[in-house]
Protein backbone atom coordinates (compact mmCIF):
# COMPACT_ATOMS: atom_id res chain seq x y z
CA UNK A 1 0.00 0.00 0.00
CA UNK A 2 2.58 2.55 1.06
CA UNK A 3 4.36 1.35 -2.93
CA UNK A 4 0.86 2.79 -4.45
CA UNK A 5 0.80 6.13 -2.16
CA UNK A 6 4.59 6.99 -3.12
CA UNK A 7 4.48 6.24 -6.69
CA UNK A 8 0.97 8.59 -6.99
CA UNK A 9 2.63 10.92 -5.38
CA UNK A 10 5.79 10.69 -7.21
CA UNK A 11 3.56 10.47 -10.97
CA UNK A 12 1.67 13.02 -9.64
CA UNK A 13 4.44 15.80 -8.96
CA UNK A 14 6.08 14.71 -12.38
CA UNK A 15 2.73 15.87 -13.91
CA UNK A 16 2.66 19.17 -11.63
CA UNK A 17 6.20 19.67 -12.92
CA UNK A 18 5.74 18.96 -16.93
CA UNK A 19 2.30 21.39 -16.44
CA UNK A 20 4.31 24.29 -14.78
CA UNK A 21 6.83 24.17 -17.83
CA UNK A 22 4.60 24.32 -20.39
CA UNK A 23 2.90 26.95 -18.96
CA UNK A 24 6.12 28.69 -18.32
CA UNK A 25 6.92 28.36 -21.75
CA UNK A 26 3.66 29.50 -23.33
CA UNK A 27 3.43 32.56 -21.48
CA UNK A 28 6.66 33.90 -22.16
CA UNK A 29 6.81 37.19 -23.81
CA UNK A 30 8.33 36.70 -27.26
CA UNK A 31 8.34 38.81 -30.13
CA UNK A 32 5.12 36.65 -31.93
CA UNK A 33 2.94 36.96 -28.92
CA UNK A 34 4.12 39.89 -26.30
CA UNK A 35 5.08 43.38 -27.07
CA UNK A 36 8.35 44.84 -27.99
CA UNK A 37 7.50 47.75 -26.25
CA UNK A 38 10.71 48.82 -24.64
CA UNK A 39 10.19 52.75 -23.66
CA UNK A 40 7.08 54.62 -23.57
CA UNK A 41 4.19 52.20 -22.22
CA UNK A 42 3.18 55.34 -19.75
CA UNK A 43 2.27 56.84 -23.54
CA UNK A 44 0.26 54.53 -24.76
CA UNK A 45 -3.54 55.70 -24.49
CA UNK A 46 -2.24 58.45 -26.47
CA UNK A 47 -1.25 56.78 -29.41
CA UNK A 48 -4.42 56.29 -32.14
CA UNK A 49 -2.67 53.45 -33.77
CA UNK A 50 -1.46 50.20 -32.44
CA UNK A 51 2.13 48.96 -31.61
CA UNK A 52 1.62 46.38 -34.17
CA UNK A 53 0.45 48.80 -37.10
CA UNK A 54 3.60 50.68 -36.17
CA UNK A 55 5.60 48.01 -36.70
CA UNK A 56 4.13 47.02 -39.84
CA UNK A 57 4.49 50.59 -41.29
CA UNK A 58 7.66 50.58 -40.04
CA UNK A 59 8.64 47.18 -41.75
CA UNK A 60 7.09 48.69 -44.92
CA UNK A 61 10.06 51.44 -44.59
CA UNK A 62 12.85 49.56 -43.70
CA UNK A 63 14.52 46.05 -44.07
CA UNK A 64 16.07 43.78 -41.81
CA UNK A 65 14.97 42.52 -38.49
CA UNK A 66 12.97 43.52 -35.70
CA UNK A 67 14.65 45.18 -32.63
CA UNK A 68 13.44 47.57 -29.95
CA UNK A 69 10.14 49.98 -30.17
CA UNK A 70 9.83 52.90 -28.44
CA UNK A 71 7.17 55.65 -27.99
CA UNK A 72 8.28 58.71 -27.61
CA UNK A 73 7.74 62.80 -28.84
CA UNK A 74 9.46 63.68 -31.93
CA UNK A 75 9.79 67.08 -33.45
CA UNK A 76 6.63 67.75 -31.10
CA UNK A 77 4.57 64.81 -32.60
CA UNK A 78 3.68 61.53 -31.06
CA UNK A 79 5.57 58.92 -32.58
CA UNK A 80 6.69 54.66 -32.53
CA UNK A 81 10.52 54.33 -32.95
CA UNK A 82 10.84 51.31 -34.45
CA UNK A 83 14.47 49.39 -35.13
CA UNK A 84 13.97 48.09 -38.37
CA UNK A 85 17.50 46.58 -39.23
CA UNK A 86 20.26 49.70 -39.42
CA UNK A 87 17.12 51.42 -39.93
CA UNK A 88 15.72 53.93 -36.91
CA UNK A 89 12.04 54.72 -38.17
CA UNK A 90 9.68 56.63 -36.97
CA UNK A 91 5.83 56.13 -37.29
CA UNK A 92 3.28 59.22 -36.57
CA UNK A 93 1.54 57.38 -33.55
CA UNK A 94 -1.49 59.00 -34.90
CA UNK A 95 -1.67 58.59 -38.46
CA UNK A 96 0.44 55.99 -38.69
CA UNK A 97 2.20 57.62 -41.84
CA UNK A 98 6.05 56.96 -41.53
CA UNK A 99 7.50 60.51 -40.95
CA UNK A 100 11.34 59.49 -41.18
CA UNK A 101 13.88 56.36 -41.98
CA UNK A 102 17.22 57.10 -41.57
CA UNK A 103 19.92 54.55 -41.57
CA UNK A 104 21.46 53.94 -38.26
CA UNK A 105 25.45 53.90 -38.85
Amino acid sequence: MRKKIIGAVVGLAALSAAGGVAVASGSAGGAAGGSRLDDGKDLLPQAKISEQQAISAAQGAATGDLNEVDLEQFSGRLVFNVDVGASDVKVDATSGKVLAAPHDD
